[in-house]
């Protein structure tokens, strides 16, 4: 099997990354064995050629693992991974698999993956396909194109997951307190003057997420877009003091820009969070100054020190498991907290504050699109329940 390094190489010099990006124009090196009959092979010419230096680091890498993936279960299922042995009924049994088994739990047991995240899946390898297609040699692929027949998952209707005002409190309440679930409790610890924490351990920093989240309806990677110079006031005393605080140029989708409003919450949140334990983990980090930083003593961690997307989803979720744990009333129980679960009551609150403001909605969430608006201020299920109790 030849590497696919040298020719990829070869096919870059010189062109732009507009050209690449097409999944027809690149062309194979006639180096390139016709012969070779291999699925592992093709992929990697595919992620060099067409995918990595044209999409995004993040994107590059999520791409990457859907298509091991489907390449393990050729592997795994037929015993080869020959290209010219992959069929419909392949890819369909796959999708099947997915849909069924494809996730992991914790304990290691197999869990079901979301409709919408196995046509994600089938649409990168539908993409694959696309591309081997235009290059491969002919009779490489004699049934054609085997993603072609597949139909995707149907997708449930959108379902809106703004949380309870009761909810909400017990959140806050939570957070509140969430010093003394990082507390180091062994028998060496009981009794010291001053609690001790676990050294990775940042529980101003996660208050302050929580609070921006839950005050601001930001989307994750916006979150973790944010640079300190954003803040206005960006002095810890000065944002104690603040009526008004605000960040300002704040990227979302579609290159849109807005300025977003902190609340009381935010404010006395983040201002803890400047002035206690940031400054520590800024002096180790190298690059633009992100507003919210990883922990220093993590050896992994990026340069700049930037928080990435995902472990928005592990602080949130970590939240979410405590609040859970605190509580008895099986309607406070929130099962699994997602970042976007309070962009949604964020919008729910803001719609009622606002007299459901139209524009209002639009600037604050940086969302101009009517279906998401609706979907995004949907009530809560009890709230709903309510408005046809004595109808």
């Amino acid at each position: 099997m030849l590497s696919s390094t040298p020719s990829s190489a070869s096919l870059l010099a010189g062109r732009d990354h507009a050209e690449i990006s097409s999944r027809k124009v690149v062309g194979l090196s006639e180096r390139l064995d016709p012969a070779d009959d291999s699925l592992t092979a093709w992929t990697e010419r595919y992620l060099d050629l067409a995918v990595r230096g044209v999409r995004s680091a993040e994107v590059t890498t999520k791409i990457s693992r859907h298509l091991e993936r489907f390449g393990a279960w050729i592997t795994g299922g037929l015993g080869h991974d020959r290209l010219s042995a992959v069929t419909p009924r392949e890819v369909a049994a796959w999708r099947d698999h997915l849909a069924t088994a494809g996730n992991r739990r914790r304990d290691n047991t197999s869990a079901p993956m979301a409709p919408a995240t196995v046509n994600n899946h089938l649409a990168h390898l539908s993409a694959l396909f696309t591309w081997i297609t235009a290059h491969a040699p002919e009779g490489l692929l004699r049934q054609g194109d085997p993603t072609k027949k597949v139909v995707p998952l149907p997708l449930p209707a959108p379902q809106p997951r703004a949380l309870a005002a009761a909810q909400v409190r017990t959140v806050k309440n939570v957070v509140d307190r969430i010093e003394t679930f990082h507390e180091l409790k062994g028998r060496r610890h009981r009794g010291a003057a001053t609690p001790r924490a676990h050294a990775h351990a940042r529980p101003l920093r996660d208050r302050a997420i929580i609070y921006l989240l839950f005050g601001t309806g930001l989307r994750r990677a916006e979150l973790v877009g944010l640079n300190l110079d954003q803040l206005e006031p960006a002095d810890p005393e000065r944002l104690r003091q603040a009526k008004k605080a605000h960040l300002v140029s704040v990227r979302g989708k579609g290159r849109t820009s807005r300025t977003v409003f902190l609340g009381r919450d935010a404010r006395q949140a983040l201002a803890g969070y400047l002035d206690q334990e940031r400054p520590g983990d800024a002096a180790a980090s190298a690059g633009p100054a992100a507003l919210l930083l990883s922990a220093a003593s993590i050896a992994a961690r990026r340069p700049d020190g930037r928080l990435s997307p995902r472990s928005i989803n592990t602080i949130v979720g970590e939240i979410g498991r405590l609040h859970d744990a605190q509580t008895t009333d099986p309607d406070r129980k929130l099962g699994t907290l997602r970042p976007h679960d309070a962009r949604r009551t964020f919008a729910f609150q803001l719609s009622q504050a606002s007299g459901h403001n139209r524009a209002e909605l639009e600037r604050r969430l940086g969302h101009a699109n009517d279906r998401y608006l609706r979907l995004y201020t949907n009530p809560p299920d009890d709230i709903a329940a309510d408005y046809v109790e004595d109808l």
